[in-house]
């Protein structure tokens, strides 16, 4: 879709285990949805029937960059990092780190709580019940960059779709090419304010995704509950019926 909106993608189409379709136009995942023209807000609402935003970002990222608002749809404001307790985290703050190795540490640490922290398992079990009520309209959800908050709710998703690990992790990592336009603007932003090679290398790292973060969510998955289904069920108040329900509503023979 040629949209003005970064790191955009509409997760319908992949086949699952079971050779069933997950639905398009209904799951869709972003960056920030800022400075949004009108074609393309009449494009996601007339193409893609969007009903609903869900938006993951704190407080200070949505006042710096507030989302456009789109006549008759619903916004929701899900700040997951907030129900963390998370450390407030500006771009300039990364850079600060000094290291790839320290921005890794920190992404891995973001990912262990996005999975294990309470106050996200809250968030989220607020998320799946959004998702599960919007019975025909879409839902895009989105962070700053549609990376991580985004990546691994869509990698959640997809699971519970019974969808392959290997298409997970494919639409995981698109974000690497769909972000380095923006991404290099980023970099020469801070080049020009006299960030250092050091700083701007550090901070180019957290602007991409790894394999390996998706990794570490998956194996704490698996070693604390086993499957995607089994940790719903525990965590975010979403049992087999309601499992059941979400891929007759988002999946196609």
């Amino acid at each position: 879709m040629n949209t003005q909106i970064t790191n955009f993608r509409d997760l319908g189409g992949v086949k699952n285990k079971e050779g069933k379709i997950v639905k398009p136009k209904r799951l869709l995942r972003s960056g920030h949805l800022v400075n949004l023209d009108k074609k393309t807000q009449t494009t996601l609402t007339d193409t893609f029937n969007l009903t609903r935003i869900i938006d993951f970002r704190r407080e200070f990222e949505i006042s710096e960059s507030p989302d456009t608002p789109i006549e008759d749809v619903e916004y929701i404001n899900l700040d997951l990092l907030g129900k963390m307790n998370a450390k407030n985290s500006s771009l300039a703050d990364f850079a600060k780190l000094k290291s790839i190795e320290a921005v890794d540490k920190h992404m891995l640490g973001v990912y262990e709580d996005l999975i294990l922290n309470p106050g996200a398992q809250e968030g989220f079990t607020e998320f799946m019940d959004y998702i599960l009520a919007n019975k025909n309209g879409s839902t895009i959800f989105h962070c700053f960059a549609g990376k991580d908050r985004t990546g691994y709710t869509s990698a959640l998703l997809l699971s519970l779709l019974n969808v392959e690990k290997e298409e997970i992790y494919k639409d995981f990592l698109v974000t690497n090419t769909e972000r380095k336009k923006a991404n290099g603007e980023l970099l020469q932003n801070y080049r020009e304010q006299g960030f250092s090679e050091e700083q701007l290398e550090s901070l180019a790292t957290a602007l991409y995704v790894k394999e390996d973060y998706l990794d570490h969510a998956f194996h704490l998955i698996e070693k604390h509950f086993g499957t995607a289904e089994k940790y719903a069920a525990e965590c975010l108040n979403f049992d087999k019926e309601k499992v059941e329900e979400f891929r007759r509503i988002y999946l196609i023979n």
